[in-house]
């Protein structure tokens, strides 16, 4: 085997890596435990029993160049753990920055109006807002690691 590809990769890799130390809006503490993905928007839209979930995120430098080779749909499961208190999450689009998913039954009908209980997610975001029916009125929650009680 020839150590000229192997060295040839590995400066690419460090530099890469180096650059990504430098890269203006990232901070170590936003990924900080090993997690490689922070939430700033969650934005959760409700239809009856059901809601549609839409989901802003940036990734660590190292899981932009992971996902730049292997592609988005290896955030799957890091998007399913986020939300595993929830029974029934169908992922509809998942990409670099965002991903949009459909929740089945998070909220029950009592005495003609939606009663949604409290979900831990499974980190915290900057801010989680949801949409009222039917008119779209929105409300906005502030550094969320736990979804208030919504009645709607």
């Amino acid at each position: 085997m020839k150590t000229k590809p192997i060295i040839v990769i590995a400066l690419l890799i460090s530099s890469i890596l180096l650059a990504a130390r430098f890269v203006p809006g990232t901070s170590a503490d936003q990924f900080k435990e090993g997690k490689y993905i922070h939430v700033d928007n969650i934005v959760i839209q409700f239809d009856k029993t059901d809601a549609t979930v839409n989901i802003d995120y940036h990734l660590s430098p190292f899981a932009q160049v992971y996902i730049s080779f292997f592609g988005s749909k290896n955030l799957e499961p890091k998007i399913k753990e986020i939300f595993s208190e929830f029974k029934e999450v169908k992922i509809q689009k998942i990409g670099r920055s965002s991903a949009s998913l459909q929740m089945l039954n998070i909220s029950r009908k009592e005495a003609g109006s939606y009663l949604c209980d409290p979900y831990e997610l499974g980190v915290q975001s900057d801010v989680v807002t949801f949409v009222y029916p039917p008119k779209g009125k929105a409300r906005s929650y502030e550094n969320v690691k736990v979804t208030p009680p919504v009645f709607y």
